[in-house]
């Protein structure tokens, strides 16, 4: 489009990546959502599939989808190497080669809403963020699970509108830089990336955590990251997720990450803190199972998650590593 100058006003670029492994229904969801997003004014899009696979078994799927958004570009590559930062740095590398301005994240077990690609650029132009995050909350269980299940999603839910509330909080109050961005629901500044070096910590290999290492590692560098309510996605929780197991297994892992980044930081202090730590979380642990008759069983989920933080603690101690995501669920 001609500007007053008569110069050709230029579009930018924005690739929306996508990492997947062994879940074709659900990344064809996340697809499908795509294909009716809303794109901003001034851009052009292009997708980007890194399936984490040493083969190709999503062709069908990426053809189908080529079909849905003809008027975009379709790139898919594989990553042999197994481990959700060697994937998501594939994507990284790519965009940045491609010369695009901005990418985005979302994850393969999710849809996105049809502005959340305008109130995700919108936030970062506001506020001109490096990275920039928001919210990704549950979508409804299943309709044939069981009365189990969907109080294991009632106790999931009501902590991930907890955490949500706090992360509105800290935005009102002038704190965004203090929110822990993860990629499901992510856009970045390849300007700052390109200019940094800041990538995923490949060394996480099957452990995850590596969007939120990448935060840490981006904001000691200087970078402007925030957050905003108003781009929201949707997780679908496969049944087997809903199950207090998976709930203990979640947060052992999350933990035993978080532990052993403090460890090899400041061993000494980070040590002499453990039994302090540990008696409040046995303390909180406590206290859930005692709420359970009023809430409706929906602090064993709770309950749950504190009880495996505490093994995650120890392990980390003992030098064990997370291995979290080895085994794909929702495939």
């Amino acid at each position: 489009m001609a500007g007053i100058s008569g110069e050709i006003t230029r579009k930018r670029s924005i690739c929306i990546g996508t990492i997947t492994r062994n879940r074709p229904l659900m990344l064809q969801n996340l697809l499908k959502s795509y294909a009716h997003m809303r794109v901003p004014e001034g851009t052009r899009i292009h997708f980007l599939i890194v399936e984490n696979n040493d083969q190709a078994t999503l062709q069908d799927v990426v053809a189908a989808f080529c079909r849905q958004v003809p008027q975009c570009s379709v790139r898919y590559e594989i990553e042999p190497r197994l481990g959700i930062a060697f994937a998501r740095n594939r994507v990284l590398e790519c965009a940045i080669d491609a010369g695009d301005d901005l990418l985005t994240f979302a994850d393969d077990d999710e849809t996105v809403e049809i502005d959340w690609l305008v109130q995700l650029l919108a936030e970062r132009d506001a506020y001109d963020l490096d990275i920039v995050g928001s919210p990704v909350r549950l979508a409804p269980p299943a309709p044939d699970a069981t009365l189990w299940q969907k109080m294991i999603w009632s106790g999931m839910e009501l902590a991930n509108r907890k955490s949500e509330a706090k992360y509105l909080s800290k935005r009102n109050s002038g704190q965004m830089h203090r929110i822990r961005i993860a990629t499901g629901s992510w856009m970045g500044n390849l300007a700052f990336f390109r200019r940094t070096g800041v990538r995923f910590d490949n060394g996480l290999a099957l452990a995850g955590g590596e969007d939120w290492r990448l935060w840490a590692d981006a904001s000691k560098l200087g970078a402007k990251t925030g957050w905003t309510p108003q781009a929201i996605a949707y997780e679908t929780v496969p049944q087997d997720r809903l199950t207090f197991a998976y709930q203990y297994r979640r947060s052992r892992d999350i933990s035993t990450i978080e532990m052993r980044a403090k460890l090899r930081k400041r061993r000494i202090i980070t040590l002499l803190r453990l039994p302090g730590s540990l008696v409040g979380r046995i303390l909180s642990v406590c206290l859930y199972l005692i709420a359970v008759p009023f809430t409706k069983g929906r602090t064993l989920v709770k309950a749950a998650s504190r009880l495996g933080s505490i093994v995650g603690l120890l392990r980390a101690c003992f030098g064990k590593e997370s291995s979290h995501y080895q085994r794909v669920s929702g495939a």
